[in-house]
């Protein structure tokens, strides 16, 4: 046989072996293979792995043809190899075959009852396509509404290049990937012969039972792009952004992205979804030392509903990257924030860290010690402590803000020094705190926890006071 060209790509080749007759020791011809017309993936993340679908037109001789097919420093699953001459009449796939000695190659036998060209199709799974999610975002100057955009990007390691790629991803975990691997094991130690001579598990359980699901279920998704949308919300077309659509299947989505890509092995590429525009959201600036620590920090929240101009599709987990129109027409970078998967009518909740533009100090007023227990030795055993601190949250922002503040007067150690003997207390004896007076109002939470929420003026500092009671020792168990 002649070597291939070198020009044609070095991984998952595939040559057609012409023959001149179904006679025995017809002679047969090796020539170089049409580009793909097209090509599919659908990418599982759960799992590194991705079904690969791929069409070429092919010329057949009348008689006995051959497909060679190799997977040569690629990642493609040899034994989830099919072949689909997509119903043709005058084609039938007689066998799959293994040629001794030759290494990561599959060759189909095909009998053309006259000289034809038809399209096929070859299904395989390959490892080494990934994919994540990135957001970027623009808020107004009041930090009201925003435009946003996410990007796919699908990153190739798998040692194949794909032309004319039309590109699914899968959100969620898919139990029918799950069981792939058990699958193969299963198969390959119930036909060990076949293992080792490489035989197609696609063509026997595999093609019957998963792959045929899976390819099923790109087919759904493929049949989503049959009507496209003509332009988004914020008037761009299809030529101006690529469009990705997301369709329901079973308990994950399929994500379906509009157009054709070159994928190139070793490289990774940002597919864009259209702008969604005027995204309504709160703003929030939070302290919660418990959860977030001691500063101040700066939210974006909003609902996946129809209330924030969404609703119609989920957001897979990623990072994003948040910015602010400024008064010189450019946008200023407010930070990152990373958030789970988003399922339609779920909260989406942007932690940007801190800005520096709301502070609180924190001053102790007042402490005073009263109530003490004592046991029969006179050692005291019990006392509480009434406390009265005040905050004072500055607001140096040119608007008002909304301001939810979490107080926990118990805290977290409780550390007690009894005389010259710093001691801790034993867990049942902890401090609680009783809130006695408050300024601005509040709510108790629970016995350690004091929360007010309020609207910040513009460029303005509020007072926060608190009063409050601990209980030491045996006071504490009695409370």
């Amino acid at each position: 046989m002649k070597r291939l060209r070198p020009h044609m790509p070095r991984c998952a080749l595939v040559a057609v072996l012409l023959a001149t007759g179904a006679t025995a020791g017809a002679r047969m011809d090796l020539t170089t293979l049409p580009n793909k017309d097209r090509s599919e993936l659908t990418i599982y993340n759960s799992q590194d792995l991705t079904l690969g679908r791929e069409t070429r037109t092919l010329s057949f001789r009348k008689g006995t043809n051959q497909i060679q097919f190799s997977w040569a420093n690629t990642q493609i699953d040899p034994t989830s190899l099919q072949l689909d001459l997509k119903g043709t009449k005058g084609l039938t796939l007689l066998d799959s075959s293994y040629p001794k000695g030759t290494n990561e190659v599959i060759v189909w036998t095909i009998e053309a009852e006259a000289e034809t060209s038809a399209a096929v199709e070859i299904t395989y799974f390959v490892c080494g396509l990934t994919w994540s999610s990135n957001y970027v975002l623009v808020a107004n100057k009041d930090e009201t509404t925003f435009d946003a955009r996410q990007f796919t990007r699908v990153t190739n390691n798998s040692g194949e290049d794909f032309e004319k790629a039309h590109v699914r991803v899968v959100v969620g975990d898919v139990n029918l990937v799950q069981r792939l691997a058990d699958i193969i094991a299963e198969w390959n130690a119930r036909f060990p012969s076949r293992a080792s001579g490489g035989s197609a598990i696609g063509s026997a359980l595999l093609g019957r039972r998963d792959l045929g699901l899976l390819q099923d279920e790109a087919k759904a998704s493929r049949d989503k792009d049959a009507n496209p949308r003509k332009a988004n919300e914020a008037g761009l077309e299809l030529s101006e952004a690529k469009q990705i659509f997301k369709q329901a299947v079973s308990e994950y989505r399929v994500f379906a992205v509009e157009g054709e890509e070159e994928l190139q092995n070793g490289w990774s590429k940002a597919l864009p979804n259209p702008q969604l525009s005027q995204i309504p959201f709160d703003l929030s600036y939070e302290l919660d030392s418990r959860r977030y620590g001691p500063q101040v920090l700066k939210f974006y929240k909003l609902q996946n509903d129809a209330k924030h101009k969404l609703g119609t599709e989920v957001f897979p987990e990623g990072n994003y990257y948040v910015y602010r129109a400024d008064d010189r027409g450019g946008n200023a970078f407010e930070g990152t924030a990373w958030h789970k998967y988003v399922p339609q009518g779920e909260k989406i909740e942007l932690n940007l860290g801190n800005d520096g533009l709301v502070v609180v100090e924190d001053r102790e007023l007042a402490r005073q010690r009263s109530a003490f227990a004592f046991d029969p030795d006179g050692n005291r055993i019990g006392w509480d402590e009434t406390v009265t601190r005040q905050f004072d949250v500055k607001n140096s922002r040119e608007r008002a803000v909304p301001f939810r503040f979490t107080y926990y007067p118990g805290g977290n150690d409780f550390r007690v020094a009894d005389g010259n003997d710093a001691r801790f207390l034993p867990p049942e004896q902890n401090r609680v705190a009783d809130v006695t007076a408050s300024e601005p109002t509040h709510t108790q939470v629970d016995r350690q926890t004091v929360r007010w929420e309020l609207t910040l003026p513009a460029q303005s500092t509020t007072p926060i006071k608190l009063t409050y009671v601990l209980h030491y020792g045996t006071n504490a168990k009695a409370n």
